[in-house]
């Protein structure tokens, strides 16, 4: 492999006439810097000389771009894999890149997410000899961010026979039993499935010292020598090495070029900014135009077979026990029916109010590497969080449905809390609460419930209007929701605090929902 570096002068000679002549790695990367994110300066003149040094070194390059991916581009993911996913919280930032000269590119999924330029696509395939690299600016503080890479599909398909397929079917997620278990075409699956333990905010700042607002970079590849001479060239642009990331592709990915091959897609996710994510805030301009090159890099012509990384192995998730809460949160339950003049018959409330489902255990154990081994779509999954689900409920009749749960902010096993609600058959996430829109809203029944101060209650319905004073206005409208679809609830704890993960959902106690009559 050629890792050597240049020596100073030449290097510096070479970077002259780049940034004198303004000429590009290649005229495919000319054409792409002119056209896309319009980034600073700063961050471009050093992407160029990186390609320069690159391109020097033996190595093809090539470069893409990023584009932002909103709620209003479910219909077009719908359209084409017949779901959403999105989390309302988190608009995501997508990495879109050219294919190489010789890679397979499936024309019905290579733009699944949003349409993308022309040459471009936010489905890629990975040659064994390749790293994907990521440099820029990260955003302004917020709640959470991170960097991913997910196996989007796998050839073969899933067997209705297998007793995971049966579980799902027969449980109370029998409604997503279609997106579980999804099929692309005859003889290729959507998995969807985590390959990492991401890097986030969290590690980010641990191995750096800051992350927010920082140059920060990524290492995209299943190589370990590709990794080492990204990092060599890196380092020649005085780069320290504490603020280089690698994502490791594990060994068990069918790595290549071909039809049969593995695909891949990359998000990067920023979520609750500090300042709001308005128009005209620092945040609404890092997404909407991220200050971030994207570069797909290999060798020309490899010296030597690539390292490859082992098999992921999660990291271990602690959490604060929740379940000491769980009479608290049947009393809320039962405090909130007889307000509304619909009592519990039980003490529980178990014959009105039912509990969300834990997605990252029995039956569904929506965990990147264990939904891969059945052949199940894992939806994005994310080792950062926690996801609890209440399964499809129907909102075009008046329903109105408390909502309530331990709030993770305040139990010690969330950095932040989003409650989000998901349009029905599409999954998309069309509004979301927030731990600070949470906090305190279980307060009004302090005098007859204890722990409220760790406890949320939020109203939902079709239409709030009248029930001002029953819901302490804390009624979420779901008014843009069409009629005939339905609506699931989703609750994310993100990042046990003193961790860099999500807290373990095990110890999580699932919230409740509860449908009410309007008086």
């Amino acid at each position: 492999m050629l890792t050597h570096r240049k020596s100073l002068t030449y290097f510096l000679f070479l970077t002259h006439l780049l940034f004198t002549a303004g000429a590009n790695a290649s005229a495919r990367t000319d054409a792409v810097a002119k056209g896309n994110n319009k980034i600073p300066w700063r961050i471009e003149s050093k992407a160029r000389a990186f390609m320069a040094n690159l391109t020097n070194g033996g190595f093809e390059v090539s470069r893409g771009y990023f584009k932002l991916w909103d709620k209003e581009d479910c219909d077009y993911a719908y359209a084409h894999i017949g779901m959403c996913g999105n989390n309302p919280a988190a608009p995501y930032v997508i990495a879109t890149v050219p294919p190489w000269k010789d890679e397979f590119v499936d024309p019905a999924f290579a733009n699944t997410w949003s349409q993308s330029k022309d040459g471009f696509n936010d489905i890629y395939r990975l040659d064994p000899h390749e790293a994907i690299v990521i440099m820029g600016q990260l955003p302004p503080p917020g709640a959470f961010f991170s960097e991913q890479t997910w196996i989007f599909s796998r050839q073969g398909a899933y067997d209705p026979k297998n007793p995971r397929y049966q579980d799902v079917t027969n449980s109370r997620l029998h409604d997503f039993t279609s997106v579980f278990f999804k099929q692309l075409s005859q003889n290729r699956a959507l998995t969807f499935a985590s390959l990492s333990n991401p890097n986030n905010n969290v590690v980010i700042e641990k191995q750096s010292g800051a992350s927010y607002g920082q140059m920060r970079y990524f290492v995209i590849t299943p190589d370990k020598h590709m990794d080492q001479a990204v990092r060599n060239m890196l380092a020649d642009l005085a780069i320290p090495a504490q603020e280089i990331f690698t994502e490791a592709i594990p060994s068990d990915m069918k790595v290549g070029l071909s039809e049969a091959s593995d695909d891949f897609t990359t998000f990067i996710r920023y979520a609750h900014p500090d300042d709001g994510g308005q128009p005209g805030t620092p945040s609404y301009a890092w997404r909407t135009n991220p200050p971030l090159v994207v570069l797909r890099i290999r060798e020309k012509a490899p010296q030597q077979a690539p390292e490859t990384y082992p098999p992921v192995a999660y990291e271990n998730r602690t959490a604060v026990d929740e379940h000491n809460l769980k009479e608290d949160l049947s009393s809320l339950m039962a405090a909130v029916s007889r307000k509304w003049g619909q009592p519990c018959t039980n003490t529980d409330c178990s014959d009105r109010a039912e509990n969300f489902i834990d997605l990252q255990r029995d039956p569904i154990w929506m965990v990147g590497s264990l939904c891969l081994s059945f052949m199940e779509n894992c939806i994005g999954d994310n080792w950062d969080a926690t996801y609890h689900i209440h399964p499809p409920l129907p909102i075009d009749n008046d329903e109105i449905y408390a909502v309530a749960g331990t709030l993770g902010t305040k139990t010690g096993n969330a950095t932040y809390v989003s409650l989000g609600m998901n349009q029905i058959p599409m999954i998309k996430g069309v509004l979301d609460i927030s731990d600070k829109e949470l906090e305190g809203s279980a307060n009004e029944y302090s005098t007859e419930v204890n722990n409220t101060d760790k406890l949320y209650l939020y109203y939902v319905s079709r239409n709030c209007s009248g029930l001002e004073q029953l819901t302490k206005g804390r009624c979420l409208e779901l008014s843009m929701i069409p009629q005939g679809s339905r609506v699931a609830f989703v609750q994310r704890n993100y990042i046990k605090p003193g961790t860099q993960r999500g807290p373990d959902s095990a110890l999580i106690l699932p919230p409740m929902a509860v449908k009410l009559q309007r008086p």
